[in-house]
């Protein structure tokens, strides 16, 4: 028995992993992570807003 005959095989279950799994797996995943991205981005700005707003309501805004 030589290493190729136990490489090979090992080689062949990880190439099937990637194309089984983790590449029809990466559309949703990073149109997940940019949404996520957006829905904080959003998040914080409108956050921000608020804050300024009570800043110069207050007279604090410089």
């Amino acid at each position: 028995m030589n290493t190729q005959e136990i490489i090979t095989p090992v080689a062949k279950f990880i190439e099937w992993t990637f194309e089984t799994f983790l590449v029809p797996m990466t559309s949703p995943f990073n149109s997940g992570v940019i949404f996520l991205g957006i829905a904080g981005l959003l998040f914080w700005l409108r956050l921000q807003s608020k804050y300024n707003q009570k800043a110069k309501e207050k007279g604090d805004l410089a």
